[in-house]
């Protein structure tokens, strides 16, 4: 079956767009929604911005170690994975998997790399809410622990349990939100 994939399938999969980089140009060209969830003009996109302006619409934490990573795979070609999260645009800040490939022309030099942009902001989310979970199911047993340490007059079981208690407590609090940065009167 040579039939092209439907674009239906590539979205399901989380596929938003396609990159080519010219290595030697310190270009990107960008197709599909990946420009715009970078805050990338489509159009001028499609027709390559440099490796810099790229960068910049990639999250400050992130930078660095993307632009490392290219110049690394640059200088060798292969395959490319690279996840990253874009600054805070109109799609807010997502997380983004550029997969492809950096070819070599017949001489070794390397040439053009080509791939594809995932989107994994979604199954990221659902990781997050997926360990929350987890935690709080632990959060249950570490107190009924409590319970039965305590009927046991065990101290120094109850002890250790406690301090597990705070651990819990401590996990669990990576995802209470941040409090807003309010004037207090």
């Amino acid at each position: 079956m040579d039939s092209p994939i439907p674009q239906t399938v590539l979205e399901a999969s989380g596929v938003v767009g396609t990159w080519m980089h010219d290595h030697w140009a310190g270009r990107l060209s960008l197709s599909g929604q990946f420009p715009s969830l970078m805050g990338l003009d489509p159009d001028v996109a499609a027709r390559g911005v440099p490796l810099s302006v790229f960068l910049d619409r990639t999250h400050p934490d992130d930078r660095a170690r993307i632009e490392n990573y290219f110049y690394a795979v640059g200088a060798t070609g292969g395959p490319v994975e690279a996840e990253f999260r874009t600054c805070d645009t109109q799609a807010g800040i997502r997380t983004l998997v550029m997969r492809g490939r950096i070819e070599r022309d017949p001489t070794g030099t390397v040439a053009q790399g080509c791939g594809i942009a995932i989107d994994r902001t979604e199954e990221n989310a659902a990781g997050l809410l997926q360990t929350e979970q987890v935690m709080n199911r632990m959060a249950e047993h570490v107190i009924a622990l409590r319970g039965l340490a305590q009927t046991l007059q065990r101290p120094m079981l109850i002890e250790r349990v406690e301090r597990l208690m705070i651990e819990v407590g401590f996990e669990l609090a990576r995802f209470l939100p941040e409090p807003e940065d309010e004037s207090r009167h």
